[in-house]
């Protein structure tokens, strides 16, 4: 039996979606010399403008499978042949950290959603998975559904942010947020920072260490900066449950890699803002928006943070689970 994990990687996306994971985007195709179908799922807040398909291949986080690989999702995640899309679903969160759910507004990716739930409705069995992009192959019909099947399926609509940073600014609350940030600090920081000392916990499967990213660092500052979204403080039905790659429930592992931060950060001579989004005023977890108070809000929090003589945490709320490694 054919493993139908690439049905089920399509699916999964579908149900991310359902959950406000709006953002995904997918980019599906055959391999150079047309034995195997792979499939590249990312998150459209790294478009890049300059590539006809968004340039998933050079998104920081991208989640990747091809049939050549079988049952090896992502790499790194061995599944077995009767895998769940709920499986899958989670091992996109996994490989994809910085996802967040997001409102149709937020993503620009409203058309896109329903184009997709389309297309997934068609997506039953192996046979029918869809193809963007082969050697030779004239897409100018659309994608076609199903490897030599000549059943094409329209373009999915166009993504054209007007340009990187505003795109990411206006899509998600943490960019948002980062953008006070550097307004007030007068520099941009790097997002999606990591430190070699900074590492999450060991793969059960290959007992590999992934480097925790922080949100954003300002090196002539030596300031570290995290946003933490509902998520970092109450519970997210559905996935919190769900073990990561290191046999642990979602939601226990993000308290212990916040309180991982919290203290390693500090430790290694730096300081960390944690900026809250109920430092905003908010509805449903999400910042409602206003500019010139949340400016100020992101001032005074990383003042209190220049001002202190020692490494330490700056933050309104306490951070959950401070006392694990």
């Amino acid at each position: 039996m054919d493993s139908q994990l690439a049905v089920r990687a399509i699916e999964a996306v579908r149900l991310l979606h359902r959950l406000g994971y709006l953002g995904l985007r997918i980019l599906p195709g055959i391999n150079a010399s047309g034995t195997a179908w792979r499939i590249a799922i990312f998150n459209v807040t790294e478009w890049r403008a300059d590539d006809p398909f968004g340039g998933p291949f050079l998104a920081r986080e991208r989640c990747l499978y091809s049939t050549a690989d079988e049952n090896a999702f992502n790499q790194e995640i061995q599944f077995p042949r009767d895998v769940s899309h709920v499986s899958v679903a989670e091992a996109i969160l996994d490989g994809m950290p910085s996802l967040q759910r997001s409102s149709m507004e937020e993503t620009g990716n409203r058309e896109y959603v329903h184009w997709y739930a389309q297309l997934a409705s068609l997506v039953n069995q192996l046979s029918d998975l869809p193809v963007a992009y082969a050697n030779y192959f004239d897409d100018t019909e659309g994608w076609e559904m199903g490897w030599g099947s000549k059943q094409r399926f329209p373009h999915p609509p166009a993504y054209v942010p007007e340009n990187t940073e505003s795109a990411k600014s206006s899509n998600r609350d943490e960019f948002y947020v980062l953008e006070l940030c550097n307004r007030v600090l007068g520099s941009a920081g790097e997002n999606q920072k990591t430190f070699p000392w900074l590492m999450g916990d060991p793969s059960l499967k290959n007992h590999a260490r992934k480097k925790l990213p922080v949100d954003g660092f300002w090196e002539e500052h030596d300031l570290v900066v995290e946003y933490h979204e509902k998520q970092h403080s109450e519970p997210v039905p559905f996935f919190d449950s769900r073990i990561t790659s290191t046999g642990m429930p979602r939601g226990e592992q993000r308290k212990i890699y916040d309180a991982r931060k919290a203290r390693q950060i500090p430790e290694n001579g730096k300081m960390l803002g944690i900026i809250n989004y109920r430092d905003f005023d908010h509805q449903k977890g999400k910042i409602v928006r206003n500019p010139e108070h949340d400016f100020q809000v992101a001032a005074d929090l990383l003042e209190k943070a220049l001002r202190s003589s020692r490494p330490e945490v700056i933050t309104n709320f306490e951070v959950p689970g401070q006392s694990s490694s």
